[in-house]
């Protein structure tokens, strides 16, 4: 099991472990293969491109990874923030920035 911590750097610490079933303070979910894959291939569809995390809870960043979670049953922006930082760990995507946080694919 991996642990790491946010892309800000605050919260709850994050252990996921195989693919991505997730823990995240009192959270636990998973998402699939799939929706990475298609995180990957349909949110960050211009590999240049630095998009806006966006995770607020109560009012994601239009464009934002935050607001593509609620494509999948079950996930809702804040549900950005792991994947986001477990993306990144595994070499997916790249980060920068603190406010805004924003994301690259590699």
């Amino acid at each position: 099991m991996k642990k790491i911590k946010t892309l800000s750097g605050v919260g709850s610490e994050i252990k996921y472990e195989h693919g991505f079933c997730i823990k995240w303070g009192k959270t636990k979910f998973s998402i699939s293969d799939g929706n990475v894959d298609d995180i990957l291939k349909h949110f960050f569809k211009n590999k240049n491109k630095w998009y806006p995390l966006g995770a607020s809870e109560t009012e994601p960043m239009q464009g934002g990874l935050g607001e593509y979670m609620y494509e999948f049953p079950n996930l809702n922006s804040r549900h950005a923030s792991a994947i986001a930082a477990i993306m990144c760990e595994e070499k997916m995507i790249e980060a920068k920035g603190k406010k805004p946080i924003l994301l690259k694919k590699i």
